[in-house]
């Protein structure tokens, strides 16, 4: 006959070894508890089968040793020299009054009584040789084929309830997927690595609002601002210093007023009629070439010093004119410098927040290369549970389909009687 092994692999489609689901240690167990339910569901007629005979020598009360193995003890005998007497039971509150000869309840070499008193059995009258009938569960590895003491019409049933609870303990077994949960633990770092890729992004991108938002007076936004009021001043009217905007200082179709009204004073003193039309540069110039020409020397003197006199104003105007395109320039410069300034700290600025944008796309890049992970971390998920799912559905409907033959078996074995 085949192994109760070889019996549940049969029953059960599994392949069990040493480090199966269930192990062979397991389903030993299982084949044990099997044998103890079918045997306790057993009428009395049947777990006659099941019993082994002990014997024991009677003792007085309170000196009990005879420990029993089950809760079935299904006869008891005492001897009375000739033959064994059959031990009716008692209450073990009543074995005092047994024992005591003068007692209405006195046990006797042709009555004794047996009784069962914190897990012992014991006869009396006392010394007597005793025999008793108990049913022991057996102990069924998995490697036998038959158990002893035990009907055959019912063996059976025990690879029956073995192959139940060894489709129990494998379905069981699936919820603890080492795969899945390798896969799932993969999974979990993947979001988590993705979730710190994140967070660092999100660092960089704060760091980059607070450099460029315009709301929150970012270093960007002032040094443009800067530049931007830098700029206005050039066009300002009143702003110090005022430049294009201001007609004192420059106006559109005449250029640099104060230079060219210096200029203009200039004009009037070389042939603008200033002081006046007989004093001008030009009319001294020609009034000192008529002197000359009339070899009036002391006239012609005068009028070359007054000439020199209007060269003077002609050089102050000039040089006033000057003083005015310095200031200007001066000022021009000023604002440059200032323009220049500001866009070097935008460009500075703006060259700091290219790289946090770069620092961003590698982040969010790295973050996305983790999630591509975890994607295919839950396919494969995905995956296992389906296979593992169509194997629990066939375990199910197989454990279910043995539980139903077991239990007609034992309804049987309990009409059987």
């Amino acid at each position: 006959m085949a192994t109760f092994e070889a019996q549940v692999e049969g029953l059960t489609s599994l392949s069990i070894d040493g480090s199966s689901a269930p192990t062979q240690t397991e389903l030993t167990q299982f084949l044990t508890d099997g044998a103890s339910e079918v045997i306790n569901a057993m009428p009395r007629s049947l777990k006659l089968f099941c019993a082994t005979e002990d014997t024991f020598t009677s003792t007085a009360v309170g000196s009990e040793a005879e420990t029993l193995e089950s809760s079935y003890l299904l006869t008891v005998t005492r001897s009375d020299g000739t033959i064994e007497q059959p031990c009716r039971k008692i209450p073990a509150s009543l074995r005092g009054r047994a024992s005591d000869s003068a007692d209405m309840n006195a046990a006797t070499t042709t009555d004794p009584v047996y009784y069962i008193y914190d897990g012992k059995v014991n006869a009396l009258p006392a010394s007597g040789s005793c025999k008793y009938l108990e049913v022991n569960n057996p102990a069924v590895a998995y490697g036998d084929s038959a158990i002893s003491n035990f009907p055959d019409e019912y063996e059976y049933l025990i690879p029956i309830y073995a192959s139940v609870k060894s489709l129990q303990n494998a379905m069981a077994s699936k919820a603890g997927n080492s795969d899945i949960t390798t896969a799932l633990g993969a999974l979990k770092q993947s979001i988590t690595n993705a979730g710190t890729e994140i967070g660092l992004a999100k660092t960089e991108a704060a760091e980059i609002a607070a450099y460029t938002d315009t709301a929150s007076g970012s270093n960007i936004e002032t040094a443009a601002d800067g530049i931007a009021t830098a700029v206005a001043k050039f066009q300002a009217d009143g702003g110090d210093p005022a430049l294009f905007g201001d007609e004192t200082q420059y106006k559109t179709g005449d250029g640099l007023t104060r230079v060219n009204t210096a200029l203009d004073v200039a004009i009037s003193y070389i042939n603008g009629n200033f002081p006046n039309s007989a004093y001008d540069l030009a009319q001294n110039f020609a009034d000192i070439d008529t002197d000359l020409t009339n070899e009036d020397i002391e006239l012609a003197s005068g009028r070359i010093n007054q000439a020199k006199t209007t060269m003077s104003a002609v050089q102050t105007e000039i040089n006033i004119a000057q003083a005015h395109i310095a200031e200007w320039n001066a000022a021009v410069g000023a604002l440059q410098a200032e323009i220049s300034g500001f866009a070097s700290e935008v460009s500075s600025r703006s060259a700091v927040v290219g790289a946090k944008v770069q620092a961003v796309q590698s982040y969010t890049g790295t973050a996305n290369a983790y999630l591509s992970q975890a994607s295919g971390n839950a396919s494969e998920i995905q995956s296992r549970l389906s296979v593992l799912t169509t194997e629990y559905t066939w375990l199910e409907k197989q454990q279910l389909k043995l539980q139903t033959d077991y239990d007609k078996g034992i309804a049987l074995l309990k009409g059987g009687a």
